[in-house]
């Protein structure tokens, strides 16, 4: 069997990390790299990551002396893993015993390049989970890079969120040739996960969520404001790219605009004047010429 390198970025992770680990070692596919960065922790991450190698000759540790933030661990795990295909999985959330396989199944099936799950939220606070795929639900589907940049809006259960985030994916690690990720700030995944894809010739999806995604209230995307994660730097940046190489930008152009109007309103709040001109200089624009 071939191998697979799963990747665990942690920051201050004592909480969750065991469990999240322990859901990997416990995969019906059991050839797997573990790979687990920790980022300058200041708490027992690191004395859980010494354990856990003990514990299974698969892990692999890398400790970092500082923090330097997820982008950058990822980046850190890309020039350690040495299976033939990457799954990212982060520290706080778990997944079940058969995602590896069956990504690694409809890759294969599906003579794919990109293999992609869908997930099911756990909400900390409550102990509540967010289930809103059934078994009746399942389908597959092969994509080409094209097609996928428009799946991925107007559709429900996550399908948008499925696109951005890195995780919930299988990966052929060649894909990575000529991409890191984003290391300066908020956005890692937004600034990088559609760069792969266009990388990529078939991206398969399955509507099954195999991945436990983690919600509490000290999650990044829960105490970040609106504007930062709905930055519209990574979508500008996605329309020049996808504008030379020819690509429908009806829906990328969209979602310009509904970035644009957050970002937009929220530097007027801020007293940033000239931001708010660009943008709105950009909004009149769009609308001008009727895009």
């Amino acid at each position: 069997m071939e191998k697979i390198s799963v990747v665990i970025p942690v920051y201050n992770g004592e909480a969750y990390l065991r469990q999240c680990v322990e859901s990997v070692l416990n995969q019906t596919y059991q050839n797997l790299e573990v790979i687990i960065i920790n980022d300058g922790s200041k708490d027992s991450t690191a004395l859980i990551c010494e354990q856990l190698r003990q514990e299974d000759s698969r892990i692999r540790v890398l400790h970092k002396p500082v923090n330097q933030g997820i982008g950058a661990g990822r980046n850190s795990s890309l020039e350690l893993a040495t299976g033939d295909y990457l799954v990212f999985v982060d520290s706080d959330d778990w997944i079940d015993p058969n995602h590896v396989m069956d990504l690694y199944d409809l890759m294969k099936r599906m003579d794919s390049d990109v293999a992609i799950a869908n997930f099911t939220q756990y909400f900390e606070d409550t102990g509540k989970y967010n289930i809103h795929i059934t078994a009746d639900d399942y389908y597959e589907e092969v994509y080409t890079p094209q097609e996928w940049f428009k799946f991925q809006y107007g559709h429900g259960n996550n399908l948008s969120l499925c696109f951005t985030v890195p995780w919930g994916k299988m990966y052929k690690r060649s894909l990575f040739e000529t991409i890191l990720y984003y290391t300066d700030g908020f956005g890692e995944d937004d600034r990088t996960t559609w760069k792969i894809y266009l990388m990529a010739d078939k991206i398969a999806y399955m509507h099954r969520s195999s991945y436990l995604y983690r919600v509490n209230s000290e999650s990044m995307t829960q105490t970040t404001k609106v504007s930062t994660v709905f930055h519209v730097g990574p979508i500008a940046e996605r329309l020049e790219v996808l504008s030379l190489l020819g690509f429908d930008l009806t829906e990328e152009i969209k979602a310009y605009k509904w970035r644009a109007q957050i970002n937009r309103d929220d530097k007027l709040r801020n007293g940033d004047v000239k931001a708010y001109k660009d943008l709105e200089f950009r909004m009149k624009l769009l609308e001008k010429y009727k895009r």
